[in-house]
């Protein structure tokens, strides 16, 4: 008997896809002020050579199996339903910038319209009324089989990190990032608010260190005793990616798994840098292409 147990072959696992997610508009605005201010670049040369170098080293760094660049819709978010002054301060910042906003973003466009038609075989996703993020949280929610790694610094993302099939590159450390309390910073991000996003934070003065005693102690007294508890329940619904509504969770799931792979297109993808006017990254082309051809 023990014979013909030990003969018997233990199937292996199968490993699981390694998938990366791009926020796209993240990496955009990164390598758009990564880049020193130059009045004369109009056509905004250095940023797209810095966007085509970041996708490059990002192929090259993890190798994954599939990559799936999520965008912004360009449609009204839902959370406006919930709050009609959310990010209700972009435009007075954009407009304080140095930045040209007007002149960017259909170059913004334009590049990542070009980058579809050459990366057949990568996903570029727009789901109307979504954010890329709710575009992240809801990939990680959906597919538990996947090794999926977002390379970002945003502590919007530390509330996936109670998901086993999600990792946190941040590119500025060269690390991975923990974060031991997955729930612990929601509920921060929660009572602080978020003000890039025009998300009042439930009490004026609140830091990091006030709102880990305030936690520690009891937070949902605290919410309770300072009459909080509908402004709490409004960040949340911003906030938490547990609030996503449920029917755009199918449309996400469909949107991903229906996504039919293509060819790597290079001889497109060299028109793109020569018709382009990018001949700071000509150089780098050909290390382009061999890199994103193995993406599948």
């Amino acid at each position: 008997m023990l014979e013909g147990f030990l003969d018997t072959e233990v199937e292996q696992p199968k490993p699981r896809p390694k998938i990366l997610l791009v926020d796209y508009h993240n990496l955009a605005m990164r390598n758009l002020f990564a880049q020193p201010y130059d009045p004369t670049d109009v056509s905004f040369v250095g940023y797209r050579v810095a966007m085509l170098t970041s996708i490059r080293k990002l192929a090259r760094d993890f190798k994954p199996n599939r990559i799936i660049f999520c965008r912004e819709a360009h449609d009204s978010n839902w959370r406006y339903d919930v709050y009609p002054e959310y990010k209700g301060n972009r435009a007075e910042a954009r407009a304080s910038s140095v930045v040209d906003f007007s002149a960017f973003f259909p170059i913004h466009e334009e590049l990542i319209n070009s980058l579809e038609q050459c990366c057949k075989n990568c996903q570029f996703l727009t789901i109307p009324r979504l954010e890329a993020d709710d575009l992240i949280a809801l990939i990680v929610m959906n597919e538990p089989n996947w090794d999926i790694t977002l390379v970002s610094t945003d502590k919007d993302f530390y509330q996936l990190h109670k998901y086993t099939n999600f990792k946190q590159w941040d590119p500025i450390k060269g690390e991975y990032i923990t974060v031991i309390n997955p729930a612990a910073a929601l509920a921060e991000k929660i009572v602080r608010g978020d003000k890039s996003d025009n998300i009042p934070s439930l009490q004026k003065g609140i830091g990091s260190k006030r709102f880990a005693k305030i936690y520690t102690d009891d937070l949902q007294k605290w919410i309770t005793d300072n009459n909080l508890q509908e402004a709490f329940d409004r960040n949340t619904k911003l906030i938490s990616f547990n609030s996503i509504p449920t029917e755009f969770h199918s449309q996400v799931k469909n949107a991903v798994e229906n996504f039919k792979s293509g060819e790597f297109d290079a001889r497109l993808f060299y028109s793109l840098v020569i018709g382009s006017g990018l001949g700071a990254f000509l150089d780098k082309t050909t290390d382009f292409i061999n890199i994103m051809k193995n993406v599948k």
